[in-house]
């Protein structure tokens, strides 16, 4: 990632940022979590395993959120942390994930694999916990400001992670089918991601592997920052 692509990321970025104000938002970027998991709980929102400080260690460089805030209201979240898989590819380093989270009562089956997971390794920025809250704005200002946040949480962690080797995501299956994989900004949608032996109530068994290598993000970059990003009648 060089210094010209780092520019495009941040015109990018600020180009959504000029659009999110223009839909009467504010934004900040929250990078303690043990203030992140509360607001966002405070929403109506069961906050993943994957953002919970009692799993992961955050420490103010390896996770931020973008939060859309009408007036004080908090009403988008998109969230992002960094990983690094060391020696093993993304699909051995999430089981170990999932067993030290739901732990032996909840077992994947090992025998499916889902292919992209396989090719990935290295340093990986993992993004979820997205969150429109109710009453601010109709549909489709509401979906508006969470593709705008989504897309700056993808141009701010490729600027920040200038070496990861992929941007990645778990949603499940029936909000794709409702275009939150465009929305999310996800050019690469694989279904079936996981197969369980005894999924735990927090998992379906549909769900959607979701990721962007970097050339991706740098080509959604080049689109916002010419102003040619997505529109309200898009989302229609």
């Amino acid at each position: 990632m060089g210094p010209e692509d780092v520019s495009i990321l941040f015109n990018a970025y600020s180009a959504c940022r000029t659009r999110l104000y223009a839909l009467g938002c504010s934004v900040r970027v929250l990078r303690d979590f043990r203030e992140v998991v509360p607001t966002l709980e405070a929403c109506g929102k069961d906050v993943t395993p994957f953002f919970q400080t009692r799993f992961f260690d955050f420490n103010g460089h390896n996770g931020f959120c973008h939060v859309a805030f009408a007036g004080e209201e908090p009403v988008s979240f998109y969230c992002s942390q960094l990983f690094d898989t060391g020696g093993m590819n993304y699909l051995e380093y999430h089981r170990l994930q999932l067993s030290r989270i739901y732990g032996d009562a909840y077992k994947v089956d090992h025998s499916w694999v889902c292919p992209p997971m396989e090719e990935i390794q290295g340093k990986v920025i993992y993004s979820g916990d997205a969150l429109n809250v109710s009453g601010f704005g109709s549909a489709k200002v509401s979906l508006e400001r969470l593709a705008l946040i989504a897309r700056m949480n993808l141009y701010l962690g490729l600027a920040t992670w200038k070496d990861a080797a992929v941007c990645v995501g778990l949603a499940r299956a029936d909000r794709i089918r409702k275009s939150l994989g465009d929305v999310y900004g996800a050019f690469h949608r694989y279904p079936y991601a996981t197969r369980w032996v005894n999924p735990p109530a927090d998992r379906k068994q549909d769900d959607m592997f979701l990721f962007n290598w970097p050339s991706d993000v740098l080509y959604l970059a080049k689109i916002d920052a010419h102003g040619t990003g997505l529109t309200l009648e898009e989302l229609d």
